[in-house]
């Protein structure tokens, strides 16, 4: 049965679906795309689909993500680029909020396809969608992994609707810039103000924004930032931040974040809802 995005896309716009099958139910291959825009590599993408079910980073995030996500009128489907194995379109979907997952890195669309997402081993751009016909797009950690980013805004322009949402999430704050960022293949941290010009630049304005994860500011200042400033090696990885539960202290964390990281100005992380101008 074809996916009711796919024929949206194809009766109202005229979209010639070229996707293959990949031999596993949901996934599917894009034969115009022969090459990844991104520094993710399969690694990263393992650490993200075992460490989904229990860190409680991914789980906060999931949560305020779904928050943005659903006091937006906008009811279409999201389009989830640079999905990774599924993490945050695999819980919206969870919640009632369809979702087609995009993503270069194969074993990502084969961990997305079992988490019950539709999923298309491509970029964005060699899907060749119509102009203004997707509602929804969602970035989720994926902006700072690419180097040519202003192509990549400017596809989104192209194909989001007049009154589509572009929903991201990004590292913020370049002064907490660590050996992490560059084993993560970053090539930037933001700050509200670097976000709102780079989104400015490729026809955007921001609708609504706060940081997250103050919990994690001086934490990682201490244990990350000073020490790569002072030459030493990084003390705490990315496997240990993103596969730990948390237990209790997390859940306490969690509920912080959730409810009210927006009053404040630091966090370690930037969401951002914006529109076409």
């Amino acid at each position: 049965m074809l996916n009711p995005e796919f024929l949206r896309l194809t009766n109202d716009f005229g979209w010639v679906n070229e996707t293959e099958p990949l031999g596993t139910t949901n996934a599917f291959l894009n034969p115009r795309w022969s090459g990844s825009t991104t520094t993710y590599s399969d690694t990263q993408s393992s650490i993200l689909d075992s460490a989904a079910s229990s860190s409680w980073w991914f789980d906060t995030r999931n949560l305020l993500i779904h928050k943005y996500v659903k006091t937006s009128q906008n009811l279409c489907c999201l389009w989830d680029i640079g999905s990774g194995p599924g993490v945050v379109s695999g819980y919206l979907e969870r919640q009632g909020i369809p979702c087609i997952a995009v993503e270069p890195n194969r074993g990502g669309v084969l961990a997305s396809a079992k988490r019950g997402l539709p999923s298309i081993e491509s970029d964005l751009v060699s899907l060749h969608l119509p102009d203004a016909s997707v509602g929804r797009i969602g970035l989720f950690d994926v902006l700072e992994h690419v180097e040519h980013r202003g192509d990549l805004l400017r596809e989104i322009w192209r194909v989001l609707s007049t009154d589509g949402d572009l929903i991201l999430t990004v590292p913020a704050l370049n002064w907490l810039w660590s050996a992490a960022d560059e084993e993560a293949g970053h090539f930037i941290r933001y700050s509200r103000r670097s976000i709102r010009k780079e989104l400015a630049k490729n026809g955007f304005k921001i609708q609504r924004s706060q940081y997250f994860f103050a919990s994690l500011v001086l934490p990682l200042l201490l244990l990350r930032a000073l020490p790569y400033r002072l030459g030493i090696k990084q003390p705490v990885s990315d496997e240990t931040l993103l596969e730990s539960n948390g237990g209790w202290p997390g859940k306490l964390v969690q509920h912080f974040e959730v409810r009210l990281s927006k009053f404040f100005s630091l966090g370690t992380s930037l969401i951002v809802v914006a529109r076409k101008v």
